[in-house]
């Protein structure tokens, strides 16, 4: 039969706990003491355990010790009823307090050994100690790492530089070492973490961002050689751009390091231009044989209607005739005299595109008259080659002019030996793929030693007689076509007639490619 509330809490048929005890006032006291001490200690552990967690919000398994919070001052309470049923019989109460607290003890004990696996997992003090130790350690080397890479950085004599990567896009620069600052004229504190746009000039800005933005686009190291006014001057640098990717592969910075190339690069063209001018005096001889064929046309007709004008037998259309002859003999001679006028000069243009069959062109009529006096024909093959390529005009005309030389050298030295030579042809092609323009100049002149073959590109190696030839020739001709993008290479060939010469082939492209590009192409 179902209890009712109020029969259930009855307790007038039960009997205090006191009665048990008979009583005793030493029994009593040992029991209600020790129950208080226990409630006290049990209601005191979850008020530190719930000010722990209140205060530790980043520990984990806070709620674990909400539970076992609940658990003791349920325990607690059943130390404090002990206490109250020695006096008061009521022992439903003290049940329900205990199912309570057995309720409470399953879950915690429940939640205890869920958690078991993970709190094993835990480090134990002993293996924190041990971590903050190798932690510690870490961080010293890190820090000696530090030192030395900042050391390296602004005591290398190389100029570096680091490029942040900004989020919307733009550069800034994070830090410069001092021998970019000494080279430069920039001020590094004025540098730092300013914007590329605002720390420099806008001309400069535009030039190295379009650089910043190849590199940061393209993933890729790149480098180049760049001419900028910098507070210390113009100055022309060869720069190299590294990007550096977050985990995300996204480039976030770009190390950079430049060289000073300016004293080089005054120093590269005067050896041109000396080679210019040593061309020049090769193609003297020429040079006089063409201005006297004009010179003499014009003074037998210049003499022929003098003393037709004397005899008063000039007619009106021979005097005609004559002087347009004349005045066409002067544009021979001012056309000529312009090029070779052009062609000496120093070349201090920059870079841009061109036809470089115009140049071929314009290197065989310059030579082809001197050539013929000493019985070697130039022969052009029919092209149609159109591909523009970038550079600088007038140098790859001397290097077609340097190669001419050395052909008809090659030419008379042959002819000494009893054997006949005396061809030099000339062909200029563009590629199917309209990629690259290739230039072919062939001789008859019997060939280089196959020995000798891979070094005649080196600096000062010539295989003339001494006071014959520096050994600069082809060593200017490789680093102008390099500077060009493009590659030179020499091989021997087998000719029509039993004859055997040499065919030097120039290939240029007909859109700039990168230093290193050109280095693979040479490799």
């Amino acid at each position: 039969m179902a209890l009712g509330l109020d029969e259930l809490l009855d307790n007038s048929g039960l009997v205090p706990h006191g009665v048990c005890l008979l009583w005793r006032p030493d029994i009593l006291a040992l029991h209600v003491a020790s129950d208080v001490l226990i409630g006290l200690s049990y209601f005191s552990i979850p008020v530190a355990l719930t000010y722990f967690v209140m205060r530790r919000r980043d520990v984990e398994f806070g709620w674990m010790a909400i539970l076992f919070a609940l658990f003791i001052i349920a325990c607690g309470t059943t130390h404090f009823l002990g206490v109250w049923t020695l006096w008061s019989p009521d022992y439903v109460l003290e049940g329900l307090v205990k199912v309570i607290t057995a309720f409470a003890s399953l879950a915690t004990a429940a939640a205890l050994w869920w958690l078991m696996p993970r709190l094993l997992a835990l480090p134990s003090p002993k293996q924190l100690e041990a971590t903050n130790r190798a932690l510690e350690q870490e961080i010293a080397i890190r820090r000696q790492m530090e030192m030395r890479y900042s050391s390296f950085f602004n005591n290398l004599a190389e100029s570096l530089f680091i490029v942040q990567v900004l989020p919307d896009g733009d550069f800034a620069y994070e830090a410069i070492n001092p021998a970019l600052a000494r080279a430069t004229g920039l001020d590094p504190e004025r540098l730092r973490d300013r914007r590329v746009r605002d720390a420099l000039a806008p001309e400069a800005a535009a030039s190295v961002i379009s650089r910043y933005v190849a590199c940061r686009d393209g993933g890729e190291s790149i480098d180049y050689e760049e001419t900028l006014d910098l507070p210390v001057g113009q100055r022309v640098f060869h720069t190299m751009l590294v990007p550096v990717k977050d985990a995300a592969g996204r480039v976030v910075q770009i190390l950079g390091s430049g060289r000073d190339v300016t004293e080089r690069k005054r120093l590269q063209a005067e050896v041109v231009q000396t080679s210019k001018l040593a061309t020049l005096g090769t193609l003297a001889a020429g040079m006089a044989h063409e201005m006297s064929q004009p010179l003499n046309v014009i003074r037998l007709w210049t003499e022929n209607m003098l003393s037709r004008l004397r005899d008063n037998l000039l007619e009106p259309q021979r005097a005609e005739r004559s002087l347009t002859l004349v005045i066409e003999q002067t544009d021979r001679m001012a056309k000529l005299i312009d090029h070779v006028r052009t062609f000496g000069r120093r070349d201090g243009g920059g870079m841009r595109a061109f036809t470089p069959a115009r140049c071929v062109q314009t290197a065989v009529e310059m030579v082809r008259h001197q050539y013929a006096l000493e019985d070697i024909e130039i022969t052009e093959s029919a092209t149609s080659a159109q591909l523009p390529v970038t550079g600088r005009p007038l140098e790859l005309e001397q290097v077609i002019l340097n190669l001419f030389s050395n052909a008809r050298d090659a030419i008379i030295a042959l002819r000494a030996t009893g054997r006949e030579a005396g061809r030099i042809m000339v062909a200029v092609s563009d590629d199917r793929d309209g990629q690259n323009v290739a230039i072919q100049v062939t001789d008859d002149g019997g060939g280089i030693d196959p020995s000798v073959l891979p070094q005649i590109f080196d600096p000062f190696f010539t295989t003339k007689e001494v006071g014959k030839g520096s050994g600069l020739g082809l060593s200017i001709g490789y680093g102008i076509i390099d500077g060009m993008g493009g590659r030179i290479d020499a091989r021997n060939v087998d000719l029509e007639g039993g004859r055997r010469g040499v065919r030097f082939t120039i290939t240029l492209p007909s859109q700039p490619v990168s230093s290193s590009d050109r280095e693979l192409s040479h490799a």
